[in-house]
């Protein structure tokens, strides 16, 4: 099967001013040679520390940023240089919701705005069109002249993920999009989520920090840190048993009833800039089983001896410590 969404050495860099002159002395290496895949109707989970450049990563995906080097594809079609009819197969659904909506446009507004600018619909099928996208995330239809302010923070969510499938697109961007909500919430508007692809046939990239979350959402899970991919491998084989010691320490915080007192890892030190990131290994100044080849050179993101054909990881040692 062709992937849908295809990156392939990605970097999205920052650059650094300084001085009256505003002078370039250095850039924040937010993503730094990226490259992913993502399958038809196949939920991808991106995880990892704040910082480490996955929500950087998505507004590139989304054209919100422009990348300084490598590519993307999009159904075989080169993203950066495609039309704004494939540009509408991609839409993003943003952390907070008391944020991502205008407070000064009605529901109707919202939901529809895409559809006019894009002349998918005309000014006087704007009221059908909402309703039935209020039906597809389980709102009421008598909610299109309220307000942004007058609905809670998961019925604001809803709102943004129908505004998001108002333009019928193939892949939806979720960047921590439940991570705002109460845990009651957060359960419902996932299962609206999970309804949504098997209704629409949907791609997701879902970016969380929960890893209890994104091993209920995801069908394979890529770990970033410091603005590369470390492991990468189908969800229940990373959460069960991974290979790279940074998804090692990862996976050990998340909390477990009746789980042994002392097993969580606690790294030691301070995540690196990225705008200086350590030669070597990017995780060799954090890593317990670190040796000398680390500090030396750089791992590659590769199958690893012992590993399964469908997993990868960038470390020396994979599959080997811990």
């Amino acid at each position: 099967m062709n992937p849908l969404l295809q990156i392939r050495d990605l970097q999205t860099w920052f650059p650094i001013h300084r001085g009256v002159i505003s002078r370039t002395v250095g850039n924040v290496r937010a993503v730094d040679g990226v490259s992913l895949d993502i399958y038809p109707n196949e939920t991808l989970g991106l995880v990892g520390e704040s910082g480490c450049g996955k929500s950087t990563l998505a507004r590139t995906v989304a054209l919100l940023e422009k990348p300084r080097a490598g590519t993307m594809h999009f159904s075989g079609q080169v993203l950066s240089q495609a039309q704004p009819g494939i540009r509408r197969k991609i839409q993003m659904i943003f952390q907070d919701p008391y944020s991502s909506l205008n407070p000064r446009m009605t529901v109707l507004e919202i939901l529809t705005e895409g559809l006019v600018q894009h002349r998918r619909i005309k000014s006087s099928g704007r009221v059908t069109a909402a309703r039935e996208i209020l039906a597809d995330v389980g709102m009421d239809p008598d909610v299109l002249y309220r307000y942004p302010h007058e609905f809670s923070g998961g019925q604001r969510q809803r709102i943004s993920i129908g505004r998001a499938l108002s333009l019928k697109p193939e892949l939806l961007i979720c960047d921590e999009a439940v991570s705002a909500l109460d845990v009651s919430v957060q359960a419902q508007v996932i299962n609206l989520l999970l309804s949504i692809r098997r209704k629409h046939g949907l791609s997701y990239l879902f970016i969380s920090h929960d890893l209890g979350v994104v091993r209920h959402m995801a069908d394979r899970v890529a770990v970033m840190y410091l603005g590369q991919i470390v492991e990468e491998g189908p969800a229940d084989k990373i959460m069960d048993a991974p290979a790279h010691p940074y998804t090692q320490a990862l996976i050990s915080a998340i909390p477990r009833i009746g789980a042994e007192k002392g097993k969580r890892i606690v790294l030691q030190g301070d995540v690196p800039s990225p705008a200086a990131p350590p030669p070597g290994c990017r995780f060799h100044p954090r890593c317990p089983y670190a040796q000398d080849i680390c500090r030396r050179e750089q791992p590659e993101l590769k199958g690893y001896e012992g590993g399964d054909s469908d997993r990868k990881a960038a470390c020396f040692f994979a599959g080997r410590v811990g």
